[in-house]
């Protein structure tokens, strides 16, 4: 089995060592120089089973092509589209969007009915959960060969609805918004908020876990489950969110977010 990754980005590589992993060979598509340097030491640690793609040939042997470029609509359809004509129509497309309709996304490809959601979690290696996300168009024998081939690689499948947010998404909407109402009215401070939560059992409280996924990630599937349910004031994007992205301090991987990376101590 072969399996091509397009985009090498933090989850591109994240779901590249998933699969190299557990041994399976696997190709790394990656057209933006920066981003294959910042993807060598992944590349390097799994050489024999993980290599690097900078040009798409004209006929791609992959069984499995699983789409990671950023959350964009229009950027997802256009490699989906570009991707699936140089495939053979049995091959799977399987798409990482955290909050986008699978469907949407499906009308740029050739074969619908190998086409589906594979939402893995940040960071892909650690997290066991990934939710297979089909379409009314995908083949049920798609949904399960997605599934065994998870549950090979160590992970824990479970089929949602294409729907806003999937399941886990919708269901964490109010953690991170509920807690960024509570700050912006002043009522309490992110630390606060993260120490009660983690001394109630969550592994992290929702300011960290946000610096973890990035501000402007969970801020745009935010914005993505908001506007897909038609715009209900429960689900409102913060200001808050959208001021931190403005600033540049969008999480860890800027050093600064709600908290400050280098210091380790709060902006």
């Amino acid at each position: 089995m072969e399996v091509l990754i397009l985009g090498a980005g933090t989850m591109g590589k994240g779901i590249a060592e998933v699969f190299a992993g557990h041994k399976i060979a696997v190709t790394l598509y990656e057209p933006d120089p920066a981003a294959c340097e910042r993807a060598t030491p992944v590349i390097e640690k799994y050489a024999g089973n993980l290599s690097l793609m900078r040009e798409l040939p004209q006929s791609l042997p992959h069984d499995i092509v699983i789409e990671a470029v950023p959350e964009d609509l229009a950027l997802k359809r256009q490699v989906l589209a570009d991707v699936s004509e140089r495939l053979s129509p049995e091959s799977i497309v399987a798409t990482n969007t955290s909050a986008l309709s699978v469907t949407l996304l499906a009308q740029a490809t050739k074969c619908k009915t190998h086409f589906l959601g594979w939402h893995f979690f940040n960071p892909a290696p650690r997290m066991p959960l990934v939710e297979v996300i089909p379409t009314v168009l995908t083949a049920q024998t798609v949904v399960e060969k997605s599934v065994r081939l998870l549950q090979s690689v160590g992970k824990v499948p479970i089929v949602a609805p294409d729907l806003p947010g999937f399941i886990v998404n919708r269901v964490a909407r109010p953690y991170y918004v509920e807690a960024l109402r509570l700050v912006e009215r002043g009522d309490i401070s992110p630390e606060v908020i993260d120490q009660l939560m983690e001394g109630l059992g969550f592994r992290m409280g929702p300011f960290r876990l946000m610096d973890l996924i990035g501000i402007d990630v969970n801020h745009a599937v935010t914005q993505r489950v908001w506007e897909g349910l038609f715009y209900p004031a429960r689900f409102r994007p913060s200001w808050l969110q959208a001021q931190k992205i403005a600033a540049g301090q969008t999480g860890r991987k800027a050093g600064h977010g709600f908290y400050e990376y280098e210091a380790q101590k709060r902006l």
